[in-house]
């Protein structure tokens, strides 16, 4: 049952095997993590994640990555690494 749950959210929500996807980059590549944890605000920290993971041929919108953030601070959905929820938690 929870895996028919799950193949439904990746059906419905394509957008978040992207950020999760980047997300594994972001914890390969120490230097993006640095470079997200310089944005001071969530509005830049959102963009940032946006941009550089585009720059890797990733693609979501900001709107998509505000919904990820949002129910991730709510307890659901774990699609971002915890490195980036902490990030998160110190902006939003």
């Amino acid at each position: 049952m929870l895996k028919a749950a799950q193949d439904r959210d990746i059906e419905n929500r394509p957008f978040e095997k992207s950020i999760k996807q980047f997300g594994e980059i972001v914890m390969s590549e120490p230097a993006l993590l640095t470079r997200l944890d310089e944005t001071r605000d969530a509005d830049s920290f959102i963009a940032a994640y946006c941009k550089l993971a585009a720059e890797r041929g990733i693609h979501f919108t900001t709107d998509n990555m505000k919904v990820a953030v949002q129910e991730q601070k709510q307890g659901s959905n774990w699609i971002l690494p915890k490195a980036v929820l902490s990030m998160v938690r110190e902006r939003f």
